[in-house]
């Protein structure tokens, strides 16, 4: 498991690409379709010290592209590994079921930049999901067309862009872009999927602290992932400009103030949090969604799914290993809760 390896074993693990990943996995997949790759060069989004060929990240299709009914997923790996394949064929199940039920759906991956060194420091994963929006509204997607998604170090950049849309990083907008939206525009949905959303102090959450043998987290590990993305924060060349305080409430979404997310029902329709009630990042999971999400959601539009026996990112697990589900019944919840997303008027 990737919780086991150490911080130079990961560095070299992430010099193969999701790009890389990606085109394996399509030259292997039935039935075989070509990659279908957007690259996105960011240009305006540049931080001193860094070249522009770390600034631009892809977006990787599963299948065609589309413009109507269109899921946007920023993938996991703590910040410091690339998509792997079983994140695509998660999607690629998803899309078959869908396509059953006379549903054609888009799914377009972010592959950012990660890895322990400045060039991934904060914000980069967060310029490049702006950038990744910005690109999928100018191919001609509504907001209300899209669906975000995020699992893990995804979940987190998933709140790092909402609270982004709703109090916008106190950084020049020529480096992080604002998202100029329609009054009244709303993303379909938003799904995070074992949300890692609180970074530097894990120990605080019990269910961190607790011997958990099933988790594929090891505390130790995950702690030192959480400290290297905070303590990167400075190395981008940003906090000239402000203070790491200003910053941390974004890159550690846990610490936002609740009045920030309770403009969130302005930009979302509806919002489902998952997490495995056998894994690490149980209570902050549980903390989030209780105390920034419930709140401005209520029972109907917001959604908290706790897997008996489950583990971190449990829904993906199953497709390191295949390209069906084996027997997760989370699987069919997210996959049911995002057609309702789709269908529902």
């Amino acid at each position: 498991m990737i919780s086991l390896l150490s911080i130079s074993e990961s560095g070299l693990l992430s010099r193969s690409s999701g790009l890389d990943n990606y085109q394996r996995w399509t030259k292997g997949c039935s039935p075989k379709f070509g990659p279908v790759v957007d690259e996105l060069d960011i240009i305006e989004g540049r931080i001193e010290g860094r070249e522009a060929s770390s600034i631009s990240c892809q977006l990787l299709w599963v299948g065609p592209k589309r413009t109507e009914k269109v899921i946007l997923h920023f993938p996991g790996g703590a910040y410091m590994f690339p998509v792997s394949e079983m994140v695509f064929k998660f999607w690629k199940y998803a899309q078959l079921e869908w396509e059953k039920q006379g549903l054609e759906v888009g799914i377009a991956i972010l592959s950012y930049t990660v890895g322990p060194g400045k060039d991934a420091a904060f914000p980069i994963q967060l310029i490049q999901a702006i950038h990744a929006l910005k690109h999928l509204l100018s191919m001609g997607c509504n907001l209300s067309d899209i669906q975000l998604v995020g699992d893990s170090a995804g979940g987190n950049l998933v709140a790092q862009l909402l609270l982004h849309m709703v109090h916008p990083l106190p950084l020049p907008s020529n480096l992080v872009p604002p998202l100029d939206l329609l009054p009244g525009a709303r993303l379909r949905g938003v799904y995070m999927m074992s949300p890692w959303v609180s970074l530097s102090d894990p120990g605080q959450w019990g269910s961190s602290m607790h011997t958990k043998d099933n988790d594929i987290i090891i505390y130790k590990t995950g702690r030192r992932w959480g400290d290297i993305y905070v303590n990167n924060i400075g190395n981008g060349g940003i906090l000239s400009n402000v203070s790491l305080a200003q910053l941390l409430p974004y890159a550690e979404p846990i610490l936002a103030p609740n009045n920030w997310y309770s403009h969130l029902p302005k930009i979302v329709n509806r919002i489902l949090v998952s997490a495995g009630k056998e894994e690490r990042l149980l209570d902050q999971v549980q903390a989030l969604f209780d105390n920034k999400i419930k709140p401005y959601f209520g029972d109907v539009d917001g959604t908290l799914v706790l897997q008996d026996g489950g583990v971190h990112d449990d829904p993906m697990l199953d497709f390191a290993v295949s390209d069906v589900p084996l027997g997760n019944p989370l699987t069919a919840v997210v996959v049911e809760w995002i057609k309702e997303g789709f269908i529902k008027e």
